[in-house]
């Protein structure tokens, strides 16, 4: 009897993909997400345009662009509002996304949003 419950805890447990294997298989599948931003009223919004096939991880793509990207908006507005050529705005806005350490803050996002629905999709488990 002993030897059975042993059994079914360590059968348990195996189940349990360790956190960095979650972690993992998340960040691989966030890296084929594709999005856009657009700013809409003064806000910014996010589209997915090629999706993970989860959701949530798709969130985790455009939740990541709208916090980064929002700090700059007014910035953006300007650019805008100059009336350049398409090609000059594009070249003002990647600056300053250059400039903002805009891609640094989206990494650091991923990597919390990632941390967050593996430890949600844990504690449902459980």
């Amino acid at each position: 009897m002993l030897i059975a419950a042993l059994a079914l805890a360590a059968a348990q447990a195996a189940a349990e993909p360790p956190v960095d294997n979650e972690i993992t298989v998340i960040a691989n599948k966030l890296r084929d997400w594709r999005g856009s931003w657009r700013l809409r009223k003064g806000a910014v919004t996010c589209k997915t345009k090629g999706s993970t096939g989860d959701k949530a991880i798709d969130a985790i793509g455009c939740d990541a662009m709208v916090a980064c990207i929002t700090p700059l908006v007014p910035r953006f507005a300007e650019i805008e509002a100059s009336k350049a050529s398409k090609e000059e705005m594009s070249r003002q806005a990647n600056a300053l996304m250059s400039e903002a350490g805009v891609y640094d803050c989206l990494f650091a996002k991923r990597e919390a949003g990632i941390a967050a629905l593996v430890a949600a999709r844990r504690s449902k488990r459980t």
